[in-house]
């Protein structure tokens, strides 16, 4: 381990010892080949987190010639899902794109939608994508069923801060997807339409500048995950100076969330600035 990321792990350190629960961190600078690693082989519940191995599968079955993001799925009724989303409200009956899914699954965390692609997809294909991605510790175990979540949250999906990094910092370099199909995906993992608190919330990124053509020196891809005592994001970070890999994970949380922003949010918050103030000069 590098003297700067020994310093930059000492920062984080104390964050970790104080949280009310169990928590880990896994950050790979891209540019430098810096890392810090914490508890990152710990298993957690991936909670929505999952849908990220699930756009991999998805994008190289199109790769391959397997499908097209322009193959339409219909709404139906069975496939509401409780949770986060908009697909629950709409009428049976809708044709959507795989890509329309695979946004609404992304930007807005559609549990819905998310379900419709698992299905077309199939679990054990998601999890095949997983092992060859090098994500060894990684399983979803079910489609998204809050019957089942609240029995465990490790009913829906588990892993590590470190599977995580190490398939984001492969799709990043272009490791596991062709083009143009690796940057269609990661321009998927940047829209964000639910504004997290976590990664995002002190560094200088407006979330909106790209659609107004402003410029700006940081972008995010990444995707959050929330289940009662459990919050994790896992994403890539860069700006001018550096790209990298970032994924903070949580679970049983014992302190009680207060106002807008929970001790999860506040923890991935605290540890995203600390890398970013480290690796963004």
């Amino acid at each position: 381990m590098s003297t700067s990321s020994e310093s930059l792990s000492a920062q984080i350190e104390p964050l970790v010892r104080a949280f009310p629960g169990v928590a880990g961190v896994a950050a790979r600078n891209l540019t430098t080949g810096a890392e810090v690693r914490l508890h990152d082989t710990t298993a957690f519940p991936t909670a929505s987190m999952i849908k990220i191995p699930g756009l991999f599968e998805l994008f190289r079955r199109c790769a391959a010639g397997g499908l097209q993001l322009t193959e339409r799925l219909t709404l139906r009724d069975a496939d509401r899902t409780l949770g986060s989303g908009l697909l629950v409200d709409f009428d049976a009956g809708a044709a959507l794109t795989l890509r329309d899914l695979s946004v609404l699954m992304m930007a807005i965390s559609d549990n819905t939608a998310t379900n419709m692609l698992i299905d077309h997809l199939g679990i054990p294909a998601i999890n095949q994508a997983c092992r060859d991605a090098g994500m060894t510790h990684t399983e979803l175990r079910n489609l998204i069923d809050f019957d089942k979540i609240r029995e465990s949250n490790d009913n829906l999906a588990v892993s590590t801060p470190a599977d995580f990094c190490t398939l984001l910092s492969a799709l990043y370099r272009g490791e596991l997807l062709p083009e143009p199909y690796r940057e269609q995906l990661l321009k998927i993992m940047r829209i964000q339409k639910y504004m997290s608190q976590r990664l995002r919330r002190y560094l200088p990124y407006n979330p909106y500048a790209e659609e107004f053509d402003e410029k700006q020196d940081v972008w995010i891809a990444s995707k959050t995950g929330t289940l009662k005592g459990a919050a994790c994001e896992g994403g890539l970070i860069g700006t001018s100076r550096a790209t990298w890999a970032i994924v903070v994970m949580t679970k049983e949380c014992t302190a009680p969330s207060t106002g807008s922003l929970g001790v999860g949010d506040q923890f991935i918050a605290d540890v995203s600035r600390a890398v970013f103030e480290a690796w963004s000069v």
